[in-house]
């Protein structure tokens, strides 16, 4: 909002904002609140030079403003990535220059512009160099130059007071809006590398649980095969250990699996995100400085603002109060939610503003942008910004009102037409701060939460793999320790030959380990129907099977690998069946793999996690699985259509 004006011209004090990167979706408004406030203040210039007959120095207003508003469009954006200091260099050129030519005639605070542009592109030095570019703005007024208006403490003053404000404004907007955009696009990144640590801790679970045992059960193998033919005694030692680590390693295995599928779902995070910080820490900054300047204009007052009164105690306890009370409400006001009492705390803010106005004239109204912020930021549905642009236009009707009597009808519209872009636009700067930390933040939650949400997924899938994928190797595991430790001294070329069979499942084992902690399992329905009626020969009972030959595309042909390995593991665990009958064929484009045995326990017992993991499984392709229970013979059958190659 308006501090001061000088007398020629009015000059701001506020600042000026820009925004950077817009993400897309919802996040694209970014853009739109501080382009619009660069325009307002570009507006307000202009205006300003109709009123005053002055049009020298419009068309340098109007080139200061280029590079900003190309900066905040994010249109081209790679030349200030390649030559930011040409860049910078040229902004330089249209800031100073008009001092050379204008003298104290430039307009104050359009160097912010060029200090906020330094703190965006030269982060390596950037608050050092804002700072000697803020000192060079103090020189040239106060030494070099004139102050634009007096008395020369308020006029040098105000200037670096103008430059700050814009400076921040740019800074805060454009930053926050590059965090905002950077923030929507790495959502994806973040869930991915979530999954990533997921995975790499369930690797490392699986070696120590799984893949170490399942080593040992190997060298314990080979170790009784050499035994075999000289002490048997000594090789049924060594199988006896091979099959207590390889139970050891069948309920680590289960309890893993168990660990993986407590899960809980993420709430919202705690913490602040960086973006609203910057914003909030800039939004705090211009309060301070509107503030520190709405009290110098009280101690200080400039010239041809003449206040009636100004040694009664109101004159003074009023700004005091409002340059107190005023930041306090309007950092409340901006918060990430509506606080409570806020029609209380609205309706004193706009009291200060508007009794201030009544103390000090059109001076008094430096804070009514603030209060349009806040009518923004509280009032809910689309009548706020009907009740903003009310706000708004209360600065310029007021002022008009106050100083017609003092202006020609030329210089009274100028003012007019100043006032009205002015508070608009520190209005929207205000506003765009806070609203855009807020949306800052949600999405910080939300690429938090989404993170969490993959790591829930992995979770989940590393479950079922390892439940799917390892459960029959390591029950086929300990089955095969049984049956070696048995045939040892009464059939021992069986058992040397179980004994390869295991060393050979081992390996199996670790690779099918190796397989869930990659991006999917891949096994092959045809292996698996080989190994499936080793496993059961194994454990005596009787194969009958009947695979056709169908091309499966590669999905398929896992899914129904994958739902054969669970389907012989429940057979060997949950039953004591004598004959297990497996048949895969192809009809009207559909797939059907059957697997039935005998000896299944009552329907209750049938029920765990194997079918609800090969359930989902299948219908993730669109497919059906059915469970069969009718006199002891259980029944699985998985349907897939359109699973042909």
């Amino acid at each position: 909002m308006v501090v001061a004006r000088s007398s020629t011209s009015a000059r701001d004090a506020e600042p000026r904002a820009v925004v950077q990167d817009a993400p897309s979706g919802s996040v694209g408004a970014v853009h739109v609140l501080p382009v619009a406030f660069l325009l307002t203040q570009v507006l307000a210039r202009c205006v300003d030079s109709l009123g005053e007959g002055d049009y020298r120095y419009v068309p340098f207003i109007v080139a200061a403003f280029v590079l900003p508003l190309w900066y905040a469009s994010g249109l081209a954006r790679r030349p200030w990535r390649t030559a930011p200091w040409a860049l910078l260099a040229v902004q330089a050129v249209l800031t100073y220059v008009p001092f050379v030519l204008l003298g104290n005639g430039w307009v104050g605070g359009v160097s912010g512009q060029l200090i906020g542009l330094v703190l965006l592109v030269a982060p390596r030095w950037s608050w050092r160099l804002a700072l000697v570019l803020f000192l060079v703005e103090g020189v040239l007024w106060n030494v070099v130059f004139s102050p634009p208006y007096l008395p020369a403490v308020n006029g040098g003053i105000w200037v670096l007071v103008a430059a700050a404000d814009g400076a921040l404004g740019l800074f805060g907007l454009v930053r926050l809006a590059r965090v905002t955009g950077e923030l929507a696009a790495t959502q994806d990144e973040l869930a991915k590398a979530a999954v990533l640590r997921e995975r790499l801790t369930a690797g490392e679970h699986l070696v120590s649980a799984v893949e170490d045992r399942v080593r040992l059960v190997a060298r314990h193998a080979r170790s009784a095969l050499r035994w075999l033919s000289t002490t048997p005694e000594d090789a049924r030692n060594e199988m006896a250990t091979a099959g207590r680590v390889a139970r050891e390693a069948v309920s680590r295995g289960r309890r893993l699996y168990e660990d993986r599928t407590r899960i809980t779902v993420p709430g919202q995070p705690v913490g602040t995100a960086p973006a609203p910080q910057v914003a909030r820490a800039v939004l705090a900054s211009v309060l301070v400085l509107f503030a520190a300047q709405n009290l110098l204009n009280v101690l200080v007052v400039p010239t041809g603002y003449p206040m009636d009164g100004r040694d009664q105690p109101l004159a003074l306890i009023v700004p005091v109060l409002a340059s107190a009370a005023t930041p306090l409400l309007q950092w409340r006001h901006s918060g990430a939610t509506r606080p409570r009492y806020w029609p209380l705390t609205l309706a004193v803010q706009a009291a200060l503003c508007y009794l201030q106005f009544a103390m000090m004239g059109t001076l008094g109204l430096i804070f009514v942008a603030f209060l349009g912020a806040s009518v923004l930021l509280l009032v809910a549905g689309p009548w706020r910004w009907a009740w903003f642009s009310v706000t708004m236009l209360s600065a310029p009707v007021l002022g008009a009102w106050n100083d017609a009597a003092s202006m020609s009808t030329p210089l009274l519209l100028g003012w007019i037409g100043y006032l009205t872009a002015t508070t608009t636009s520190f209005g929207l700067m205000a506003y765009g701060l806070s609203r855009l930390a807020g949306l800052a933040a949600r999405l910080a939650a939300r690429r938090e939460q989404l993170a969490a949400l993959a790591t829930v997924a992995e979770r989940l899938r590393l479950a079922q793999d390892t439940h799917d994928l390892l459960g029959l190797g390591m029950t086929t595991l300990a089955l095969k320790t049984d049956l070696i430790t048995a045939l040892i001294g009464r059939d021992d070329q069986r058992a040397a030959r179980e004994l390869g069979d295991l060393v050979s499942l081992c390996t199996t084992i670790g690779a099918d380990a190796g397989r869930i902690t990659g991006e999917r399992p891949e096994l092959s329905l045809s292996s698996e129907f080989a190994r499936a009626t080793d496993v059961l020969d194994a454990s005596g009972i009787e194969v009958t099977t009947h695979c056709a030959p169908v091309p499966l595309a590669a999905d398929a042909d896992t899914i129904l690998a994958i739902v054969l390995r669970e389907a012989v593991t429940n057979v060997l665990r949950h039953s004591t069946a004598q004959r297990c009958a497996i048949t895969l064929a192809a009809g009207n484009g559909t797939v059907t793999l059957r697997i039935s045995n005998d000896g299944a326990p009552p329907p209750a017992d049938t029920h765990g996690h194997g079918l609800t993991n090969m359930r989902a499984r299948v219908e993730a392709l669109g497919g059906l699985l059915t469970t069969r229970h009718s006199r002891g013979t259980f029944v699985v059958v998985a349907e897939l259509t359109d699973a042909h190659a």
